[in-house]
């Protein structure tokens, strides 16, 4: 068994690439232009092509995954692997570096050898190093593959097929690759070629090939004189368009054919897009723009990731994990390339996508936030559910017959209503997040413009100045809350309508009155907030220590706010509704619907009680009594629930 370091040490002994591979004759191809692996490079399409792809595959970070039951993944970075694909593939070369050079190995001669340093001890590679495909071959012995490999002092090693990781591309066998440049020959030779013409053109000063004729028979040595004086005036780009004057009756005769003639920039044109083709590539991203616009441009983009660079990532992950991985890691783990980013689009395409992931369900706000590269909110974890739609489990629930068929006709309908009360407090139930994510904006810049100007203005002990401030902070914050929490609202509007709706035969989406409603209810939650929040604090104002008092409201806003908002909020917001649709489909009597509440005497002792839809449970000023529990006086009408924080009760039509 050949010791792999042996190849390892050899191959850091001689560059890769050094200047005696662009001298390499290769073989000619019909334009007359020899073309080889290594100055095939020297045409400019193919090069462009060659290291458009390399490098758009070296810069996707290539992962490891582990799988996880019964389903998903997560980024095994505690894995040896893991460091070894998306950081430093051995001591001399980053991960982007080999993966570059490895997929031009591939363009260029249709395959690619890495050796693999193992560690034997724990069983997994620690290094993975190129090697010179032009110095490999590959061979069965013994019905086994063998690669051979020629080390610089001209000396062959073997090694066995666990100790290379060759990633080959389109070949006859699936084992070896075809050589790209040997079925691409004539077109870059063509390329080549009319680069060279352009080349040499030029240097001859854009002067044609002719004749000069002379009336009389000047001498041998005239007639030498007379061609290098005509060489050295119209040589060289210096002498483009320089004026000759003709003596003794002499006339100057092209029989050149002009490049126009000959297409020479068509030609050009052309094959750039031939070299396109053969690579895959869109012909804009080889610097031909004539065939693309605005509008197709970024579909195009998208197109050479799925179908240009999808099957050379396929190709190597299924590679990497035939060789790099152990049978026992092949069962657990796997190597994915990350496109997201390539993928994203314009920005209002994302958004658009990003919504409507969001509100299936599919993405939550921090999922999406971590795609455009921003850090986590709290409350971000949380997903939503589609507005005019509900889990299966809940369906079921407010759909299910009743158990006992021998129920009475009112009886059946006190049973369907409760039902569909519980279907709407688990849907008010499920926006809790969304609210308390947007209280916690709110709160959280609120806090950070009290804080600062708290510091300022208490400094000098002036609890009259900061008092002004508060004032005018307020009088302009107002117009952040109501946008924060104005989407909170109108989701859960749209999400409690059909449901509701469905119970009476009424609206399913949102009316003209709703839409005022919601407006109204957003302006009253602002005005509640900020008077609630600025008097708390004006009630500081006499503390001894008024900076440590404020700083300590703060604290517990922060802490508690955002889910005080949300509990109240959501109560509150989804009996509104519920009302407004119940009334606008002509039903006169609510009823009381205590929901979860076997804990709470308050809630058991409002349980079933019925008023007009014009009256209150409770007017302002009346007393509740239960036994058990503390009475409570309410000081505004309660004409829904909730009737106290935490109360999750429903209304249903009477």
């Amino acid at each position: 068994m050949n010791n792999p370091i042996t190849v390892i040490k050899s191959w850091m002994q001689r560059p890769f690439w050094d200047k005696s591979m662009l001298t390499w004759a290769g073989l000619s191809s019909k334009a007359g232009v020899p073309v080889s692996n290594t100055n095939a490079l020297t045409s400019t399409a193919y090069y462009a092509g060659v290291t458009l792809i390399a490098q758009t595959l070296a810069q996707l970070p290539l992962l490891l995954y582990e799988r996880l039951e019964p389903r998903g993944k997560r980024r095994a970075t505690e894995h040896q692997l893991y460091s070894l694909l998306h950081d430093e593939a051995n001591p001399y070369m980053s991960a982007y570096a080999w993966k570059e050079t490895a997929q031009g190995h591939v363009l260029t001669w249709g395959n690619h050898y890495s050796e693999i340093d193992w560690d034997m001890t724990a069983g997994v590679p620690r290094g993975l190093y190129p090697l010179r495909p032009d110095q490999m071959r590959v061979e069965w012995e013994e019905g086994k593959l063998v690669y051979k490999y020629r080390l610089p002092d001209g000396t062959g090693v073997k090694l066995r097929p666990d100790q290379v990781l060759h990633i080959p591309g389109f070949g006859f066998d699936g084992v070896i690759g075809y050589d790209p440049i040997t079925l691409a020959r004539e077109a870059i030779g063509l390329a080549k070629a009319t680069e060279e013409f352009g080349s040499r053109f030029f240097s001859g000063g854009s002067t044609l090939s002719g004749v000069i004729e002379h009336p009389g028979k000047p001498s041998d040595e005239a007639k030498q004189h007379m061609r290098e004086s005509w060489q050295e005036q119209h040589s060289g780009l210096s002498n483009t368009h320089r004026i000759t004057i003709l003596e003794e009756g002499v006339t100057f005769k092209s029989i050149g054919i002009p490049p126009e003639n000959a297409q020479f920039l068509e030609t050009r044109k052309f094959q750039i897009a031939e070299i396109a083709r053969f690579l895959h590539v869109p012909p804009h991203m080889l610097g031909d723009l004539e065939r693309s616009t605005y509008s197709n441009i970024e579909h195009q983009g998208i197109e050479f990731i799925v179908y240009t660079m999808g099957p050379w990532l396929v190709r190597w992950e299924q590679e990497i994990r035939r060789k790099l991985l152990s049978l026992a890691d092949k069962q657990k783990y796997f190597a994915e390339f990350l496109v997201t980013g390539l993928l994203r689009g314009d920005t209002p395409s994302r958004f658009q996508a990003y919504a409507t992931a969001r509100q299936w369900g599919w993405l939550s706000a921090n999922d999406i936030r971590e795609l455009e590269n921003m850090n986590p909110v709290g409350g971000g974890d949380d997903y939503l559910m589609p507005m005019n739609m509900m889990p299966v489990g809940m369906a079921a629930l407010a759909l299910e017959e009743p158990q006992e068929q021998t129920l009475g006709m009112k009886a059946q309908k006190d049973a369907a209503g409760k039902r569909m009360a519980i279907l709407r407090s688990r849907v008010a139930d499920s926006h809790k997040p969304l609210f308390a994510a947007a209280a916690q904006n709110i709160v959280k810049a609120e806090v950070r413009n009290i804080r600062k100007a708290a510091k300022a203005h208490l400094d000098s002990k002036s609890a009259q100045t900061f008092g002004d401030w508060l004032e005018g902070f307020y009088a302009k914050f107002a117009d952040t809350v109501g946008k924060e929490i104005e989407g909170c609202v109108r989701a859960l509007a749209e999400a409690i309508t059909p449901i509701a709706g469905g119970e009476v035969g009424g609206a399913t989406e949102l009316t003209p009155e709703m839409e005022k409603f919601l407006s109204e209810y957003v302006a009253a939650f602002t005005a509640r907030y900020i008077e609630s929040h600025k008097g708390q604090l004006g009630a500081l104002s006499e503390e001894e220590d008024f900076y440590s008092a404020v700083d300590n409201r703060l604290n517990d806003w922060e802490e508690k706010q955002p889910g005080k908002v949300a509990m109240n909020e959501t109560g509150q917001l989804a009996n509104a509704i519920a009302k407004l649709v119940f009334v606008g489909a002509g039903v006169t009597v609510l009823k009381w619907q205590a929901i979860g509440s076997e804990s709470c005497p308050l809630c058991q002792e409002m349980d079933g009680r019925v008023v007009g839809v014009d009256e209150a449970f409770l007017p302002t000023n009346g007393v509740l009594h239960a036994d058990g529990a503390n009475a409570i006086r309410a000081y505004r009408p309660t004409t829904h629930p909730p009737l106290h924080q935490g109360c999750v009760c429903a209304i249903v039509p009477g």
